[in-house]
C-alpha cells in the first residue's frame, strides 16, 4: 500500500463513452484533450469539476498505464446529482478532471494476501487494483468480496468471473444481501459472514475496503475484533469520513 505517487493536477478530458451497465450504473470513458494522463496508483480516485458545482468524486476503474480513464457512476433517480453529471457529460462531451487523490492504493504488489471488500460501485476501485496486480510478474493471492443488495446490482459479474478463470490466485466471492427490504444493515452482515467463512489468518492479510462509511466501519470493526491489525485495514473512508 502506498500514498499518491504525485500531487494532483488538473486536465481537460474528452468524454468518449457513456454506456449503461445493468440497471443504473454507467461506464464513462475519458481521454485527455492534450498530452498524457497524470500518473496515478491503482485504487486512487479523481474529481470531476462541473461549472458552478462542487467537485464530484469517483474511483478510477481503469488500471495505471492505460491511456484513458474509466469511471463507474451510479444514478439513483432523475433528480440524483449523478443523473445531472451524466447529462452534462453527454451534452458537453468534455469535462475538467483533477487527479489523483487517495491513500488507499497500490504502487506495487502487497507482501501479504489481499482482501478487497467492496459494495456497489466500490467495485470500480477493486477493478483498478485487480487489473494492476494481474499485470505484475508476481502478486499475492487476492480475494474479492463484492456485496450488493440484489443479483441485478452486480453489474460486471461476468468480468469478475473471467478474472477468476484466468488468474489462479484470484478468488471471487459474490455476496448478495437478498433481504426483503434490501437494507444495508443486513447487507453488511452478509459481507462479514462471508469474510469469516473463508477462515483467513487475519494477522497475515491486508484489507482494502470501498463502500459507504457504515459498511466500511462495520467490516473494519468486525475484522479488527477478530485479530486483524488495524494498520492492515485501508479505506479512503478513513480519510474523508473519519469517526469523531
Amino acid at each position: 500500500m502506498a500514498t499518491a505517487p504525485q500531487p494532483p493536477a488538473a486536465l481537460d478530458c474528452r468524454v468518449n463513452e457513456v454506456t449503461l451497465m445493468g440497471e443504473d450504473v454507467y461506464r464513462v470513458r475519458l481521454d485527455p484533450v492534450e498530452g498524457e494522463l497524470p500518473a496515478f496508483a491503482a485504487g486512487q480516485y479523481l474529481a470531476l469539476e462541473l461549472p458552478g458545482e462542487e467537485p464530484a468524486w469517483f474511483s478510477i476503474a481503469s488500471a495505471p498505464g492505460e491511456a484513458h480513464l474509466t469511471l463507474h457512476i451510479q444514478v439513483a433517480g432523475a433528480s440524483d446529482t449523478a443523473a445531472q453529471i451524466i447529462d452534462h457529460l453527454r451534452q458537453e462531451r468534455q469535462v475538467r478532471v483533477n487527479m489523483p487523490f487517495g491513500e488507499a492504493c497500490l504502487t506495487a504488489p502487497p507482501s501479504q494476501p489481499l482482501l478487497l471488500v467492496v459494495a456497489g460501485t466500490g467495485f470500480a476501485q477493486a477493478k483498478s487494483v485487480v487489473e494492476f496486480l494481474m499485470a505484475q510478474p508476481a502478486s499475492p493471492p487476492v480475494f474479492l468480496y463484492w456485496g450488493v443488495r440484489r443479483h441485478e446490482d452486480m453489474y460486471l459479474r461476468t468480468l469478475a468471473d473471467q478474472w477468476q478463470q484466468r488468474w489462479p490466485d484470484f478468488h471471487f466471492r459474490p455476496v448478495v444481501g437478498d433481504d426483503a427490504d434490501h437494507g444495508w444493515t443486513g447487507h453488511h452482515d452478509h459481507l462479514v459472514r462471508a469474510l469469516k467463512a473463508d477462515g483467513h489468518r487475519l494477522g497475515e492479510v491486508q484489507v482494502l475496503a470501498s463502500g459507504s462509511p457504515a459498511m466500511v466501519y462495520s467490516v473494519m470493526d468486525t475484522l479488527v475484533d477478530a485479530g486483524l491489525p488495524q494498520s492492515h485495514f485501508l479505506s479512503d473512508v478513513l480519510q474523508y469520513a473519519p469517526r469523531g
